[in-house]
């Protein structure tokens, strides 16, 4: 009889035992913290259509109780994303958006009404929540996370919409940046002038921290002097002395990735600083007469267009050379600002400046491959 019970106890631990490994086993694995760096989709590859989508989604969903999210975006109707933010809602994260009028009708828009309540802003009809100038649209795609995956203070900047056409048929991009808690706090400030509808056709705002500045539009002017791009080329690019990056001969490269462009400025900008040597390549999707007037027929100035059935949704400028005077250095401008005068004087846009080499050699990567997608203009 105590054999038997020593035998009953025995079985009843073991059991005990394979259940709690069971359990261990088929719990969920911690979430590997986050880090700065780029992703970009493929639209021409099924399995890389939604590689932002899917970036975004394992952040929404590593958002620990008690954090954060702020999503400020222009074209939303993708249902996975809405029901990630609503089930981090439940979770105990704070979660506030704020979405351009056009798609805030959609059925996942109207789920994240109804869950979010005065935590979801709608912008003007016909209109952007800041610009106020001209026919505006709030523009922007950026995504910030107080606290994910152990992460903390994360920004991701994205050319991307979330809705099918930017998986499927536009090639687009997001760099996130981990731990930048001035970069943060910019965009935090920023997103609560969208939500507060702190309307203005001169918002321009700069914010500077570590290796990156964030600048804010729409901006007021008339002429290339408050053109952020035309400074930014203008004012900071040499075309000769690097040692270590640019072309063989140490001369800046300049590659430039657009949806759209038509401000002549810049067009007009990059030709000069390919007559005094720098090198320039441009994958576009639409370039306007005169822009291409400026930048056709240079040797040292090279088009190609991607267009048809897919399209560069991308907005992002590389400069490896010499910038701010410094020599070898890597830079990426990206973010939701076309080369466009809506995207400069009327709409609520988001622009990122990065100095980083391994940043910029992601973005370099993914040129490459549009340039290899493109034809050559």
């Amino acid at each position: 009889m105590s054999e038997n019970r020593t035998r009953t106890r025995a079985a009843a631990a073991l059991i005990g035992l394979l259940a709690l490994v069971g359990t261990v086993l088929s719990a969920p694995a911690a979430s590997a913290a986050v880090s700065s760096g780029a992703v970009f989709n493929n639209p021409t590859v099924p399995a890389q259509q939604r590689t932002i989508v899917d970036h975004l989604r394992s952040l929404i969903k590593g958002a620990a109780a008690g954090s954060s999210i702020h999503m400020a975006i222009y074209h939303f109707d993708d249902a996975a994303v809405a029901a990630d933010l609503v089930a981090a809602k439940d979770r105990g994260v704070d979660v506030r958006v704020v979405l351009d009028y056009s798609d805030s009708a959609t059925g996942p828009s109207t789920t994240l009404k109804n869950a979010l309540g005065g935590k979801l802003t709608v912008c003007t009809k016909d209109a952007a929540c800041i610009g106020s100038k001209g026919t505006p649209i709030m523009h922007n795609k950026f995504f910030l996370f107080s606290d994910t995956s152990g992460s903390k203070n994360v920004v991701v900047q994205a050319s991307a919409n979330l809705n099918a056409g930017n998986t499927t048929k536009l090639w687009n991009n997001a760099v996130t940046i981990v731990g930048n808690t001035g970069l943060y706090n910019g965009y935090v400030s920023y997103f609560n002038d969208l939500a507060a509808k702190h309307k203005t056709s001169d918002y321009y705002r700069t914010v500077s921290a570590g290796n990156t500045k964030a600048y804010f539009f729409p901006r007021a002017g008339t002429d290339e002097q408050t053109d952020t791009i035309y400074n930014m080329l203008d004012d900071n690019v040499a075309c000769e002395g690097n040692t270590s990056t640019g072309t063989e001969t140490g001369r800046t490269i300049i590659r430039i990735a657009m949806w759209s462009f038509s401000r002549d400025d810049i067009a007009r900008k990059l030709r000069q600083l390919a007559d005094r040597k720098c090198w320039v390549e441009v994958v576009y999707t639409t370039l306007d007469a005169g822009s291409k007037g400026h930048l056709a027929g240079h040797d040292r100035i090279k088009l190609y267009q991607i267009s048809g059935q897919h399209e560069v949704h991308s907005k992002y400028m590389l400069i490896e050379g010499t910038y701010a005077g410094q020599k070898d250095t890597k830079w990426v401008m990206t973010g939701s600002h076309n080369y466009t005068n809506a995207a400069l004087r009327e709409n609520d846009e988001a622009l990122l400046r990065v100095e980083s080499n391994p940043i910029h050699d992601q973005y370099r990567a993914n040129f490459r491959t549009l340039r290899d997608a493109a034809t050559p203009a």
